[in-house]
């Protein structure tokens, strides 16, 4: 009788272990798929946010480019060259815009992006070369506080990250 009981007790005392290794190993499983998560969004926001400020700036320097070739000669073949260029790049501008949207969901950050890409559109509108450096500068501004939000977004989650990983694999 003393054996039964010894062995009971040894069956159940490997039960409960492998149960709690299992119960262990599922929740370490799901920690490292959320930080593998976390990682692959913070790096798709990094190239995102990048990728927009330089189809921003891209489309920027069209602006300017196409305000001045239409100066020059309305209508004339380097004003509807610049025209299509500055198509082309606002295109390449909303695009980015667009996958901005897709990996963030801070508003804040969303309207600052999309101030961004209007303040670039009106600097072709400018009446004259005051409001045309006006428009640029208002423009470059723009940009500067939608990549200050980013900024802070990328960094504030790089150091989520960090914490999360200390958490995991802690020092001894």
């Amino acid at each position: 009788m003393g054996n039964a009981l010894a062995s009971l007790i040894a069956i159940a005392g490997t039960l409960l272990g492998a149960s709690a290794t299992y119960v262990f190993q599922l929740r370490t499983a799901r920690q490292a798929r959320r930080h593998a998560w976390d990682e692959r969004l913070w790096q798709e926001r990094l190239a995102t946010y990048s990728a927009f400020a330089d189809a921003l700036t891209s489309y920027r320097y069209s602006q300017n480019d196409r305000w001045h070739r239409h100066k020059e000669d309305p209508d004339g073949p380097a004003d509807v060259a610049a025209r299509d260029v500055s198509f082309a790049r606002r295109a390449s501008a909303n695009s980015a815009l667009f996958r901005l949207q897709l990996v963030t969901a801070d508003p804040a950050l969303n309207h600052l992006a999309a101030q961004a890409l209007d303040a670039a559109w009106r600097i072709y509108s400018s009446a004259d070369q005051t409001e045309l450096d006006a428009g640029r500068d208002q423009a470059l501004i723009a940009l500067q506080e939608f990549m200050n939000a980013a900024s802070q977004q990328v960094l504030n989650a790089a150091a989520r990250g960090q914490a999360q990983r200390a958490s995991l694999h802690p020092s001894p």
